[in-house]
Parts: structure tokens; sequence; C-alpha cells
């Protein structure tokens, strides 16, 4: 029987790796440089997604919006933005949008006068789980909560231009002589008027109604009940000057007073005062014994009494 030589049996089980030897192979030698990439790349990845977990502090600009008591009103300034410091994640505050950054202030448990709000107190802001506010700059403010009134102002018409040459306006007549605002008291009660928009009459003849004329209150803090009027503007002719002596003048009721006759000055339109006489003309003395004068339907609202003289009356005998 033939006999192999040691050295060839152990070259044979060298050449014939076992199982386990072709796993580790594979595993760390086979394609290392791909291997060696998909580990960098896992490296990175979980580099990144640590990096994108980690807690960073930023600052973002968050509008307030304020709740009130029903019956005032925030009579002065408070900012309407504020600077907020936020906590969380990159991703989290990456993501933040501008429904986020609001915060609702709630002061329906104060009173009427001056107050500091400190807003980490009552300021709430809905952010997403993770973020957190830190702090307010600034961390209070003033506010100054006032009752609300209402007031009613005489409407006021206002004009820009000049009317055709030889013509001028008469008057400018609100269909509601005044009209009703609300707001704080501090800001309402030193309104004397309401003005309106102003309306354009440059180059007018004849009269006309201006429609839907707004109500020019510039102040933010009153609010409108009666937003516009429409207004009747009278234009005519140019009005001068005449004086008139011996008009008749009569007391309330028809009452006789002393002087009986007066002289006044009128004023209206030239084609008019041409034509009119003293026996046209009457005074009538109201309760108060203050001069009115007395015209036909037909020259109403065209003539102006400017002045009588005398200027007193006193009811006869």
């Amino acid at each position: 029987m033939p006999f192999q030589d040691v050295d060839e049996v152990s070259k044979e089980v060298a050449h014939a790796p076992s199982g386990v030897e072709k796993l580790l192979r594979k595993l760390f030698v086979e394609d290392w440089s791909l291997k060696l990439l998909s580990l960098g790349i896992t490296l990175v990845l979980w580099l990144l997604v640590t990096g994108q977990n980690e807690p960073v502090t930023t600052h973002v600009n968050i509008q307030l919006n304020f709740v009130r008591p029903q019956s005032l009103e925030i009579s002065n300034d408070p900012p309407k933005i504020v600077d907020v410091t936020l906590t969380g994640s990159r991703s989290k505050l990456d993501n933040l949008s501008v429904l986020d950054l609001v915060a609702t202030v709630d002061l329906t448990d104060q009173q009427v006068g001056e107050h500091v709000i400190r807003l980490s107190d009552k300021a709430m802001i809905s952010l997403p789980h993770g973020v957190n506010v830190d702090a307010f700059l600034p961390s209070a403010i003033p506010i100054r909560l006032e009752t609300i009134i209402e007031k009613e102002l005489p409407a006021e018409p206002r004009f820009e231009g000049k009317p055709a040459e030889g013509y001028e306006v008469y008057s400018g007549i609100p269909n509601q002589s005044t009209v009703t605002v609300r707001g704080p008291a501090s800001h309402v009660n030193p309104l004397g008027n309401a003005p309106t928009e102003t309306i354009w009459i440059a180059g007018q003849k004849d009269s006309f109604t201006a429609s839907n004329v707004a109500i020019d209150i510039q102040d933010p803090k009153v609010d409108l009940v009666d937003p516009a009027v429409d207004v009747q503007v009278v234009i005519g002719e140019k009005r001068v000057e005449k004086n008139f002596s011996g008009v008749v003048v009569v007391g309330p009721n028809g009452s006789k007073v002393e002087p009986r006759t007066a002289s006044v000055t009128i004023l209206g339109p030239s084609h008019l005062l041409d034509t009119l006489k003293s026996e046209q003309l009457q005074i009538v003395l109201n309760d108060a014994l203050e001069p009115n004068l007395d015209l036909g339907s037909g020259l109403q609202g065209k003539l102006i009494l400017k002045t009588v003289n005398p200027a007193k009356f006193t009811l006869g005998k």
C-alpha cells in the first residue's frame, strides 16, 4: 500500500478552507472598498441625524394678539411684534409656520386703568412638542384699558377744487346731520365733528348728490358706527351782498316788537337781489327774540341773512 508524503497532506488541508473561514473572508476581505464607503456614508448620516436632534436656540419675531374684556378697549399702542427666544431641535425650528408664530395675550381678567403685562405669564403660544419658549423681549409691555363710549358727531362735508367761473358752493347737506362713533373715552371725547372725505367740485355749475361719502376719522382706535353719508351739494351763481332798509319785524306768534322795522344785509345771487324789494322781506323773531329771515318758498335757501340793525328788539305793549 502506497504512503502519501506528510507535506503533501498538509498542503491539501491548507487549500481547503472551512465554512467559517469563507464567511470571514467574505465579510472583511472581499469588496473591502465598497464596504468602507458604506460605513462612511452610515457614519455621516448618523452624525446628521444626531445633529438635527440636538437642542439649539434661536430668536424669532412673534405677533401679539390681544383678547380684551368686551366693554373695554386698549387705548395706548402696545407693541404688536416681540422677539422670542425658542429652544428645540433644528428640524422643528426650521419647520415653524407663520401660524405658529402668534401669541395670544389674555386681558379678560383686567380692569380699567394702567397695567404692566408680563408676557411669560399672559402670552400663550401654540408650538410643536419639543419647542419651548425661553424668553420674551421685551419681557413686559404697558397696557391702558379704557371704557368704550359712543358719541354723536355732526357730519361735516369737505370739498376740493373750485366750481366753474361765476359759481360757488352754497351748501353741503348730509342725509343725516350726525354720525355715531365708538371707542376709548380719551380718543372719542376730544372729537368735535366727523369730516367726510373730500368731494370733488372742480368745474361744477349744477347741484348734485355725492353718494356713500366715507367719514374720514383717521384715529384707528375710533370705530365708525355710521361709516358713510350721502351729501347734497348745492351749487349756484356766485352771491353778493345787498342792504335793505325798512324791513318789517314781527315778534313770536305775530306779536308787536320795538322797533318795528330794521335794516338788513342779505347775501344772495345778484339776479335775485336786483329784483328783490324791502316789502317782500320780513324779519320774524323767535321766542328768544333772535331774528330769522322769512322768505317765500321760491327763495328759501337761496338768500342768507347776514346782519340786522338794530341787533336787539323788545316786545311791544
